[in-house]
């Protein structure tokens, strides 16, 4: 049991944010409880994401459950999802980001049992001139979870509580990630719980995709 979690706060070109960096703490903490291993990083630039998803998918073999989990700012265009790192330039484009599915494809090729990909970003896209990075479509393994805190072309909050600040989606993720029940079933808890939430009525709604034919859970001893 594998975790990578990264958390950019502090940018050189776009506003800061003040989630993540709690955030990536709290679930660390959570996913050791659950004995994963857990690499946390934050504030990286491009460089830094690249090496530390390299190591990351070194430690990834047959069997491994493996968690990526990103806070920060990101994107989607035409069904890609691009993470921002710290040194990304205004206006960014692919090029300066970092793309999803380029790393679910090399989690894959690991032949991984279990890859739970969650992305706590917006996925609105502001640059319609840019081209897509090239990523070939991913096989039919039938071991991967997407778990979105926001839906499609829709941004994701935080929250300010006191000195602390969280993303709606940790906050409910929190709460139900320790349950000994199908990952896919954990994350319909979540989905349902900011569904329920005022706060982000008609601004923000969870998106689950999966293609996880077996009755996975965190809780799995491994």
């Amino acid at each position: 049991k594998i975790a990578l979690l990264v958390g950019n706060n502090r940018y050189q070109h776009h506003p800061n944010l003040m989630a993540p960096v709690t955030d990536v703490f709290e679930l660390s903490l959570l996913l050791q409880q659950l004995n994963f291993q857990v690499v946390s990083l934050l504030d990286l630039n491009k460089a830094e994401m690249v090496t530390a998803v390299s190591q990351f998918l070194q430690l990834l073999g047959k069997g491994v459950y493996a968690i990526f989990y990103y806070a920060g700012h990101g994107y989607e265009h035409l069904g890609r999802n691009y993470m921002v790192p710290v040194d990304a330039p205004q206006p960014y484009s692919p090029e300066n980001c970092i793309s999803v599915q380029r790393i679910l494809q090399k989690m894959q090729q690991q032949r991984t049992a279990l890859n739970l990909i969650l992305l706590d970003t917006c996925r609105k896209w502001y640059n319609p001139e840019c081209a897509l990075s090239q990523v070939q479509p991913l096989e039919p393994w039938g071991n991967t979870v997407y778990g979105y805190a926001t839906s499609e072309d829709a941004e994701a909050y935080e929250l300010q509580d006191g000195e602390f600040s969280s993303g709606i989606f940790m906050k409910y993720l929190k709460k139900h990630i320790l349950q000994e029940k199908k990952v896919t079933h954990m994350l319909d808890d979540v989905l349902e719980d900011i569904g329920r939430d005022p706060l982000v009525t008609g601004k923000q709604v969870m998106e689950i995709k999966h293609t996880l034919k077996e009755a996975r859970s965190l809780t799995d001893p491994i």
